[in-house]
């Protein structure tokens, strides 16, 4: 063994002595007092007579209801480590007087077992589980004392429970009736559902808002109530006999009979205002409101536009865009709807701080008035972003980026975004250069400016008039020019136009239509040696040629995160794309570009897709995310213009490996095994899933900065769609699909700055390399840690800020 080794060794031997030292010295239950135990944990054990689909959701909440809980346990899944329990044993003389509110946060006092919560949790439980619809519900606790510590288990059963049989309507005024009667395809409350007590208050909601949207203002959640009866009566023959009727439905479980109920909704007019219908009257608007004063002031500046009458100070931002999001209009029958739809869309155009509407009732002519207030946010403001990466073989990158926006450009409400980014990747090498910064030497530059313009309604050619401003439509210019400098092979020049809209259909869809885009590919600059590498490689000649492209694209996306109240929520980006059709049907343009430029255009289809699944656990979340794409060339296109090829590595995708060092398929590049200077890896199709297992550490700062943890796995590749000689394996083969996919592990943590901004350092290594023919591509075996060549070849660091996904 050398002297490196044994001195890595002596490292982790007094490491570990310390750890025990630290583990025995802060024990648990050091500070216990005599004849009390240690909460260790409580433990739900579910069982039911009938199939529980959502059995996991019902036990967590459940769990959640237990009064007393336990200490903090870290330690990934299997909470083992007691951490702030540890630091408060560790400083007990310190902090043992101290009342409660006065203790850190990053400690914790033991949480001794308190028996009198147990009936109280018990109490909880049955009381959820009554609203879940299972009236005779039993449950016990049983307490397991081991080593001053106790764990606490309770036993639920949750017996039978209702089955909804029908729904009976009964409403007071006609009009309303008529009303709900038209809406119960709607309804929540189905035959043979199961019943719970949830499903009422969701209905109350729903027929509360169906009535509010329309006209009828004064309605509340107050003016209907729910009575539910069996339709069975031998199991409530004795209405003053409850222990009579749980027996009768004890009976009905063992024939494996469900009983079912019968529900009545009952509405009620609680006022005689309640069942009149409103029209909005006069809306007044102060798009700069500066206090209660501007109410009376005869020096505000007044417009109407569309009946809408607005008070400025100054003309701040133009009425008609206002207008446009105003749904409250005068003479239009009252809608809860249109009065949430006005603040959401004003809200959305991003130039007001604040926006309170107030309403004024007019009983005599049952119209509603409205003065919508709004308070202007700061115009301009400039952000700050950038991302540090250093790989394998000690590459170091990093890229920033300065942005300028103006929020209310020319008065409109148009977002103006100006940004500039760049960034260098330099590469290390101890046997260059004698001082450390000699051994650096520059690989890569990238740089460029780009600028768009927001407009948030529909223009030309799109009629605004085809979609409802409650869409939320806008059009999008974007404009811009990027340069990639590879140092000894190459400059890249990218100047790019879209056109686009963007308009929301649901509360949970989005779509953007991009009916013309342009990108115009340059290369200025060659080396002699690139001129080699492309003459001897036609998938990189025809890659880097210089192109002209023009295409249109779609872009659907779904995110339920707002529904869900972001937990267990669902993500899915669909896009495609396609360019040079429009060029290759009009051949006599698409000939005239191509002497125009002296380049040609290019001709492909493209589609790309990104499902993302997020699981909230109790004190965790678990992500996943499915992403790739398949790109196809046709016509007098070879392959995809660079700029749109698929690429893998890097701090948002596989972290195993630098970005566009992987792939296609099995191929490898030898040199870089010993040079880091080589060409980007790309393909025509792309496939990668990635997981990660997410969790709190500690809070730090008195709670301003979250301390994260993360496991993560990745998997992927790129592939060619054509077969092709300078790539061995590079090529697409569905047999070959198990042995293609790479896969790299790894930890991270996460430190989240006051809401604001998250900072992430991820490390990883690859454990299933494509281009190793042996076992299958599986390099467990080779993982040595001590091995600082392994390390430089195989350990890639990852700063950058944001989640990977």
């Amino acid at each position: 063994m050398n002297s490196k080794a044994r001195s890595c060794n002596r490292l982790v031997t007094i490491a570990l002595l310390l750890a025990v030292w630290m583990v025995a010295g802060c024990s648990s239950t050091k500070h216990i007092p005599d004849r009390q135990h240690l909460l260790r944990s409580n433990r739900v054990k579910l069982k039911s007579d009938v199939v529980i689909y959502n059995k996991g959701e019902i036990k967590d909440n459940l769990a959640h209801l237990v009064m007393q809980k336990p200490n903090t346990y870290v330690g990934f899944s299997l909470g083992i480590m007691p951490v702030r329990l540890w630091l408060y044993n560790f400083r007990y003389n310190k902090l043992k007087n101290l009342p409660e509110t006065s203790l850190p946060k990053t400690v914790e006092r033991p949480a001794l077992v308190d028996t009198s919560f147990i009936p109280k949790s018990i109490q909880n439980m049955r009381a959820y589980l009554f609203n879940q619809g299972f009236f005779y519900a039993k449950i016990t606790d049983t307490i397991t004392y081991k080593h001053k510590k106790a764990y606490v288990t309770y036993n639920v059963n949750t017996g039978n429970n209702y089955l909804i049989n029908k729904i009976h309507l009964d409403i007071d005024d006609s009009s309303i009736k008529q009303l709900v009667s038209e809406n119960m395809l709607a309804s929540g409350l189905k035959k043979n559902k199961a019943f719970t007590y949830v499903l009422l208050d969701d209905e109350r909601s729903r027929l509360s808002t169906l009535i509010r949207n329309n006209g009828y203002y004064q309605f509340s959640q107050d003016n209907i109530r729910f009575e539910i009866d069996t339709m069975d009566k031998e199991f409530f023959r004795d209405v003053e006999n409850p222990l009579e009727n749980a027996i009768n439905f004890i009976s009905s479980t063992r024939t494996n009979k469900k009983p079912t109920i019968d529900i009545y909704a009952i509405i009620r007019s609680v006022e005689d205002s309640s069942n009149v219908p409103f029209t909005s009257g006069a809306v007044t608007v102060y798009p700069d409101y500066g206090g209660a004063e501007d109410r009376q002031s005869l020096r505000m500046r007044q417009y109407t536009v569309d009946s809408i009458l607005f008070k400025y100070h100054e003309n701040y931002v133009h009425a008609k865009v206002l207008a446009d999001r105003i749904f409250l209009a005068p003479g239009k029958k009252y809608s809860l709807s249109d009065y949430d739809k006005t603040i959401v869309s004003l809200n959305e155009l991003g130039i007001f701080q604040y926006i309170r509407v107030q309403t004024y009732e007019n009983p005599k002519d049952s119209t509603l008035s409205y003065n919508i207030y709004l308070n202007k946010t700061k115009k301009h403001d400039i952000n700050i972003n950038s991302d540090v990466t250093s790989g394998s073989t000690y590459q170091f990158g990093m890229s920033g980026g300065l942005s300028f926006r103006d929020k209310n450009f020319a008065k409109g409400a148009n977002l103006l975004l100006v940004s500039l980014n760049g960034g260098i990747e330099y590469n290390y090498s101890d046997k260059v250069g004698k001082e450390f910064f000699d051994h650096f030497s520059l690989l890569t530059r990238y740089y460029g400016i780009n600028a768009s313009i927001d407009f948030p309604k529909f223009v030309a050619p799109i009629s605004s008039s085809l979609f409802s401003n409650s869409s939320l439509p806008h059009t999008i210019i974007t404009g811009g020019a990027n340069v990639i400098e590879r140092v000894q092979y190459f400059t890249l020049v990218n100047s790019s136009a879209y056109f686009k809209y963007n308009w929301r259909q649901s509360r949970a869809t989005t779509w953007e239509l991009a009916p013309a885009f342009v990108n115009i590919i340059r290369l200025p600059v060659k080396s002699d040696l690139f001129q080699e590498r492309l003459n001897s490689n036609a998938y990189l000649r025809d890659s880097y040629k210089e192109v002209f492209i023009e295409g249109e694209n779609i872009t659907y996306t779904y995110n339920n995160s707002e529904r869900k109240l972001g937990k267990n929520y669902f993500r899915l980006k669909i896009g495609l794309e396609e360019a040079g059709g429009v060029l290759g049907a009009v051949n006599s343009l698409g000939y005239a570009l191509n002497d125009l430029f002296t380049i040609k255009y290019a001709q492909y289809g493209k589609l790309d897709f990104d499902a993302q699944r997020f699981i909230t656990l109790p004190h965790s979340i678990v992500a996943f995310r499915l992403y790739g794409g398949v790109g196809v060339p046709y016509g007098q296109s070879d392959v995809l213009p660079y700029v749109k090829q698929f690429y893998v590595g890097g701090p948002y995708s596989l972290r195993g490996w630098r970005i566009r060092t992987l792939g296609p398929g099995s191929s490898f590049d030898s040199s870089l095994l010993t040079q880091t200077n080589t060409l980007d890896r790309t393909g025509d199709i792309k496939l990668e899933l990635n997981s990660e297992y997410r969790f709190p550490i500690l809070p730090l700062f008195a709670g301003t900065v979250k301390m994260n943890g993360a496991l993560f796995a990745d998997a992927g590749n790129i592939w060619l769609a054509k077969k092709d000689s300078a790539y061995a394996n590079g090529e697409f083969q569905l047999s070959r699909l198990g042995h293609d996919i790479a896969m790299d592990v790894g930890a991270g943590t996460r430190f989240e700055i006051a809401s604001f901004i998250t900072l992430r350092l991820d490390v990883a290594m690859p454990i299933k390399k494509p281009y190793v023919s042996s076992n299958g591509g599986w390099v467990l075996n080779q993982i040595d840690f001590g091995n600082s060549t392994w390390r430089a070849n195989n350990v890639v660091v990852n700063i950058s800020i944001g989640y990977p996904f």
